[in-house]
């Protein structure tokens, strides 16, 4: 309502200056009497008076809804602190922590295919994505079975389904900065040359 209030004044107040200025330079005798400058000047007065008094009214109501939003959010954090064991301030670390890594997302999924006549080879032996969730669409279009995992040198992070005759399957795990591994687990087929460098940066 204080906001519609404000809206309206205000247009009244432009409306009228615009209606003043155009008078003043059509006509010379503009306005006339001192009568009508004195109601001329005191209608501007009100209405720029209305327009500053709504928008102290509207800065006001715009602070108490921030101010009830901040108090909900904290009452939310004590009652699932009381609930969790943990302290608000852990929870409002977590909080920060989640909204970084949402903040990183998920980039653009990578592609990577399997030779269709069943050579043990990836399309390309060198990938490379963003810290945060990174996704690689794999494509298998030989009859033989492969799939691709995600891994440190010595641990497997993440794998995705086994797929065959031009199926498509996905692997996604959220990685930090450094290098990580794609291969085929299928046994004998990382040893046979399905194997890649991922670079996450």
């Amino acid at each position: 309502m204080e906001q519609t209030a404000f809206f309206v004044v205000g247009i009244a107040l432009v409306v009228t200056a615009l209606v003043v200025s155009i008078s003043g330079l059509r006509y010379p005798g503009f306005p006339g009497s001192r009568p009508a400058l004195a109601g001329g000047a005191a209608l501007l007065v009100l209405l720029v008076a209305g327009a500053t008094t709504t928008a102290v009214i509207n800065a006001r109501e715009e602070q108490r809804e921030h101010n009830e939003e901040a108090a909900a959010e904290e009452e939310q954090t004590e009652t699932q602190a009381e609930e969790t064991g943990e302290s608000p301030k852990e929870l409002e670390q977590q909080g920060a922590d989640e909204a970084q890594n949402a903040g990183r997302g998920r980039g653009p999924a990578l592609e990577l295919s399997a030779p269709e006549d069943g050579t043990l080879a990836f399309d390309s032996d060198e990938l490379q994505a963003g810290a945060g969730e990174v996704t690689i669409d794999f494509t298998n279009p030989a009859a033989i079975e492969h799939d691709v995992a995600i891994g440190t040198d010595g641990d497997e992070i993440a794998k995705s389904d086994l797929v065959s005759d031009g199926d498509t399957t996905s692997v996604s795990a959220k990685l930090d900065s450094g290098d990580y591994f794609f291969y085929c687990t299928v046994p004998g087929h990382r040893e046979g040359g399905m194997e890649g460098t991922l670079t996450v940066k």
